[in-house]
């Protein structure tokens, strides 16, 4: 998942259960987990705050949890 959000940049969770062809629930929880580890960042679009879409932060801030 980390390698598509690198090559992709911004996606929803939709977007990226159709790239990785995972479910969309299991794509979830790993978002989940990756945004609490400080991989990942959700971003609020601003039309409508309730999609939200996913970067990978950005190198040097994710190194401080590792």
């Amino acid at each position: 998942m980390l390698e598509i959000l690198e090559a992709s940049g911004a996606l929803s969770s939709r977007e990226l259960s159709l790239k990785s062809r995972m479910p969309e629930r299991t794509i979830r929880y790993a978002l989940r987990i990756l945004k609490e580890k400080g991989f990942v960042e959700e971003i609020y679009l601003l039309g409508d705050t309730r999609k939200r879409r996913y970067k990978l932060k950005a190198a040097r801030d994710a190194l401080c949890f590792v």
